[in-house]
């Protein structure tokens, strides 16, 4: 009864912790393209013309569309990711098999509460699908299309997301097939509702010739341990060998349980995927999120693998023991996400769209320099920024070819605008001294610094250059 009572209090504390925080954030670019995406296209094309250029599925941008385009105020984006952290939250307390302590922790970690809640992105959408996940996991094959269903559900969130999902699906498949002697004739209607899915994702996001996005990277062994420091040992702890440490138990764990091969592809397809091809550091906390979800799945399984002379009821203990140490520190990074966001701009956008108008530059021409300053439109009521409005139907960024080819510092001048904004997204997270313009002189500038669990990761800051009369 008491930790019952604990469980609604974290919740409580959790709620009011993040509806006073939403009004405080600054959102940056990663948040808002999807609003003014939401709002400004019509469902059609978000689904069929856009979605391609976003390389991702559409179900948030779908959902925030109903708010968007019923004309909400643009702070509804974060008041929804927050709610969705709640939600997130909730389903942890309530429902998941960890610990008392472990449980009512998890939902105050960094990733879960803070960045995955707080920071407006589509990844707030796939903490409570996975938990809701792991919730129908124990009745998977009594109830397979409940299952099957959430796992479609999942990839709809994102490209990361979809290989999550597909990765559980295949070792449901597997499980039906050999451990269940599941016959082809009942697995094939669910591996044909799967198939139609992963067919509509991939026809959805083709890539459209005119696609710029990011290149192909060099794999070297800097780029390998970079990432795998960054993304997987970071985001479990701050000390790279206590975090292996970590996941080493929670392995061990997962194979007398039966899930590692699922953990392992799900990981391994995302850790191929941002070493070969693009990741930002918060992209981290998803695999932290498949951690959390295996380990569910593990307590839930009701497979026994031995390991060596181990007594059996020693890995959940351990496992579950290690990630309560690994929640008390992500709750500390949380806790100090928080006040750092309540003290300091995240981004410098809400400033500089305010000071735009207040002094009548948004009604002068303006030239930006970096898609990142379009964040700054969520405090405009049009888009003034004449060398890029022409490609952009309405305020969102569309990744093409075209547009990125005016931004450059020679194309950046043309025409004379009265006024040019420059975004600087820099690490260390310490504003520079700008570089000058020909012809134009420093007139302001806007500071944000993106919060990274205790400290900061790098600048989101605006600097506003005024034309000087000749």
């Amino acid at each position: 009864m008491a930790w019952r009572i604990a469980n609604v209090a974290m919740l409580v504390v959790l709620a009011i912790a993040a509806f006073l925080l939403v009004p405080q954030h600054e959102p940056w670019f990663d948040e808002v393209q999807a609003w003014f995406l939401a709002r400004d296209a019509s469902v059609w094309d978000i689904l069929w013309k856009y979605a391609r250029y976003e390389g991702s599925p559409s179900l948030w941008h779908l959902l925030l569309a109903i708010p968007a385009k019923a004309g909400a105020p643009a702070m509804t984006l974060n008041y929804i990711s927050a709610a969705l952290a709640i939600i997130g939250g909730a389903l942890l307390l309530f429902r998941s098999p960890f610990p008392p302590l472990l449980r009512i922790l998890l939902p105050a970690t960094y990733f879960f509460f803070y960045q995955y809640g707080i920071v407006a992105r589509n990844y707030a959408l796939l903490m409570p699908l996975l938990w809701l996940v792991a919730v129908v996991y124990p009745g998977r094959f009594t109830h397979p299309w409940r299952y099957v269903v959430m796992l479609i559900i999942v990839t709809q969130v994102s490209l990361h997301a979809a290989w999550m999902g597909g990765s559980l699906m295949l070792c449901f498949l597997w499980d039906a097939w050999h451990r269940m002697k599941w016959s082809v004739s009942r697995l094939w209607p669910l591996t044909l509702a799967f198939a139609i899915d992963t067919a509509l994702i991939v026809a959805q996001l083709w890539p459209p010739a005119d696609f710029s996005g990011p290149d192909w990277k060099k794999v070297d062994h800097a780029r390998i341990t970079t990432a795998l420091n960054e993304v997987l040992l970071g985001t479990v702890l701050p000390w790279p060998a206590l975090s292996v440490l970590v996941l080493l138990c929670a392995g061990c764990f997962f194979y007398t349980r039966g899930v590692l091969l699922s953990y392992l592809l799900s990981v391994g397809g995302l850790l191929a995927v941002f070493i070969l091809r693009f990741y930002s550091v918060w992209h981290g906390g998803m695999l932290f999120a498949l951690l959390i979800l295996h380990t569910w799945l593990a307590l839930v399984s009701p497979v026994r693998r031995p390991i060596g002379r181990m007594a059996d009821r020693w890995w959940p203990m351990l496992a579950t023991g290690a990630l309560t140490g690994v929640a008390l520190v992500q709750v500390y990074w949380s806790t100090m996400a928080w006040w750092h966001d309540w003290k300091f701009p995240y981004s410098g956008s809400r400033e500089a769209a305010q000071y735009l108008r207040e002094h009548g530059i948004d009604k002068q021409r303006i030239h930006i320099f970096k898609f990142a300053t379009c964040a700054v439109l969520l405090g405009l009521d049009h888009n003034p920024f004449a060398n890029v409005a022409p490609y952009m139907p309405g305020s969102f960024w569309v990744w093409t070819k075209q547009i990125f080819a005016g931004q450059n510092p020679k194309a950046l001048v043309v025409g004379d605008p009265d006024w040019i904004l420059v975004g600087a997204q820099l690490r260390p997270a310490a504003d520079v001294i700008p570089p000058p313009l020909p012809g134009y002189t420093l007139d302001h500038v806007f500071s944000g610094r993106f919060i990274w669990k205790d400290g900061f990761y790098q600048t989101d800051t605006y600097y506003l250059y005024r034309r000087v009369a000749k």
